[in-house]
């Protein structure tokens, strides 16, 4: 006869499962946790508690599941099925926290909004880039957690009931200690809020979902010395959206310009050099060289966002709840421009589709998102747009876009683009050696950047060919930077506002325009501002832009900002100045020096910028309607 699982047997497979929760956990800790026998007591306390926290999804359905089947006839599908519920559930637990991990170490967030959005919007896991041995060590990883789960099952449940009862756990007593190190840990964090004691504080960001809990005013009351806030960070309120500040008043030219707008994924500032990108450096010496230019973001989103808009990357959500497209986008189509939108990924991740060519017909925008290697998906994209060209209306302006995915993790490129070796052949996300082999890796990189340099020509020997460089603007520009472990612990990009990460390749080349190189500081923000007026647009930039024209004679820029899902960034000569935005919790106003190193003395650093940080902060909330 099928017997269900007793309820001692049940409590011994979530008891180990715990165990192995608690093992998985205590690899998010580091070194600097255990540095004090008070941090030690309170990491012990955190991982014990947290991992019962995050098994609880798996916990609370089990048992009920348990019970129910219980109170009916046993049979063998009531015991597979309870099986399959909770070894399914305790091995789902178990394989977030592993993604989680690896998220952590490679970016530096847990999973977040952005993970989620980057999860279930269309095209998101495909942006990750990983290649097939990537996606084949991930799945033996799932499956050997997944079989952990089950030979925990099997072990605990294999047999009948044999303890006696007085030796049998006792759940209670287990759950009760484990409230205890949940109280204690909840207790020295907030005294540590209260004091500002930092350890804590820093150490708890290390597990996912972790909820502080502060009690500032009540440690006042009892004759605590209460510090300064541990988290000096922006909290944004959009009540709706003034975008423009004022209608535009726009005076059409009898001949508008053409526009071919081409932005490479990941292209990092010091990539325009002869050795590596020889077709765009020498295009740059006809065109503005902007130096030292910033993404208005570390990522696509914000990257691409900021160019279009011009402005801060916070305006993204209240703009894509709004629906509202950028003001740069609706004066092209009421000039009846023509237009050919391509990209070698896909236009819904992130959603661009909803925002940047939000009012785009779609048969206009051409996606290429999988079937052939990236690169070979950038080529395929340029003679699309290249035949465009050919077909397009000569008695209408046109605006062609292109987006290559070929500098993307994990760097694609064909054998004849090769100038960097030794570079690594296979490039798994989960079995490299960051550290050891991150130069090899950074060859692929630079491998792709040039073949993407080789796609640009084509594009500029072709408008030259054709004379039509005397009436088309052309833009290049990275969405953002890539970082090698140059300034921090972190490969690739999305974790840090350092220059490596924010900084891109910009070229930007205007009919009529002086070349000029531009040393200074320049930003994504700063485009809508230099083309809307070349459109006709009249209103001065401020009326719907955060940015400057580039081509006006007393141009001077004296930071950039950087957002990402829950931080904007202060860019300047001396500092860099990262603010979390509506979070709660451990989250650290990171101070950095020009070249990203910690500043030791905080306040002076943030005395020294205080006007420019005050500006920054008004326009945060500049083009939207206060609540209510």
């Amino acid at each position: 006869m099928t017997v269900l699982p007793s309820r001692h047997q049940i409590d011994r497979f979530f008891l180990l499962s715990w165990l192995w929760v608690v093992l998985h956990v205590t690899a998010f800790t580091t070194g600097s946790a255990y540095s004090t026998p008070g941090l030690v007591a309170w990491t012990l306390a955190t991982t014990i508690s947290y991992a019962f926290l995050y098994l609880l999804p798996a916990v609370v359905p089990g048992y009920l599941l348990h019970h129910w089947l219980r109170r009916r006839p046993a049979t063998g599908g009531a015991r597979l099925a309870l099986a399959g519920v909770v070894v399914g559930l305790t091995g789902i637990v178990q394989v977030l926290l592993f993604a989680d991990r690896v998220i952590h170490e490679m970016y530096g967030f847990h999973i977040n909004g952005f993970v989620i959005d980057l999860v279930f919007s269309p095209g998101g896991i495909d942006s990750l880039g990983a290649s097939r041995s990537t996606e084949l060590t991930a799945a033996l990883i799932v499956l050997a957690l997944l079989t952990l789960q089950a030979a925990t099952w099997w072990w605990t449940t294999r047999q009948t009931e044999q303890a006696p009862p007085h030796r049998r756990l006792r759940l209670r007593w287990v759950l009760l200690a484990i409230l205890g190190f949940a109280l204690g840990e909840r207790l020295a964090y907030g005294y540590s809020a209260a004091v500002n004691y930092q350890p804590i504080l820093f150490a708890s960001e290390r597990y996912p979902f972790y909820v502080p809990t502060t009690f500032r005013k009540l440690a006042a009351r009892l004759g605590v010395e209460v510090g300064d806030e541990a988290a000096e960070g922006v909290q944004l309120r959009h009540g709706g959206l003034s975008y423009p500040l004022v209608p535009l008043h726009v005076e059409a030219p009898a001949r508008p310009p053409n526009i071919v707008w081409m932005v490479a994924e990941s292209l990092r500032f010091d990539l325009l050099d002869p050795a590596i990108m020889p077709n765009l450096w020498r295009f740059s010496t006809q065109a503005l060289r902007l130096e030292q230019h910033y993404s208005g973001g570390n990522g696509t989103q914000m990257g691409i966002f900021s160019m279009f808009y011009g402005l801060y990357g916070n305006y993204w959500f209240p703009m894509i709840k709004a629906a509202r497209s950028p003001l740069l986008m609706d004066v092209l189509q009421q000039q009846n421009y023509q237009f050919s939108l391509h990209t070698s990924t896909v236009f819904t991740y992130p959603q661009f589709d909803r925002t940047v060519f939000l009012k785009m017909d779609p048969a206009d925008m051409q996606p290429i998102p999988d079937g052939a290697p990236p690169w070979d998906r950038d080529r395929m994209n340029i003679d699309r747009l290249l035949g465009f060209l050919d077909r397009r209306d000569p008695d209408r302006p046109f605006m062609a876009y292109m987006f290559f995915e070929g500098t993307h993790a994990n760097y694609n490129f064909p054998p004849d683009c090769v100038i960097a070796e030794p570079y690594l052949d296979d490039f798994n996300y989960l079995s490299a050696d960051f550290k050891g082999q991150m130069s090899l890796i950074k060859n692929r990189y630079l491998n792709a950047a040039h073949h993407v340099d080789r796609q640009i020509g084509r594009v500029t020997a072709y408008l030259a060919q054709k004379g039509l460089l005397d009436n088309t603007i052309v833009i290049v520009l990275g969405d953002h930077g890539e970082e090698f472990m140059e300034r921090s612990e972190r490969w690739g990009h999305a974790a840090e506002f350092n220059r490596y990460q924010t900084s891109t390749v910009a070229v930007v080349r205007v009919p009529g325009a002086k070349p000029q190189v531009i040393s200074g500081i320049t930003s994504h923000l700063d485009i809508p501002a230099t083309v809307m007026p070349l459109l006709g647009v009249r209103n001065p930039a401020q009326d719907y832009s955060q940015g400057q024209n580039l081509l006006a004679p007393d141009f001077r820029r004296d930071y950039a900002v950087a957002a990402d899902w829950h931080r904007v960034a202060y860019i300047g000569e001396k500092y860099k100045v990262a603010f979390p935005t509506n979070v709660r919790g451990a989250v650290r106003m990171e101070v950095l020096d020009a070249d990203d190193r910690p500043v030791v003395d905080r306040e002076q650093a943030k005395a020294e910028i205080r006007q420019e940080t005050v500006e920054m902060m008004n326009n945060l909330t500049r083009f939207s309607r206060p609540r209510g």
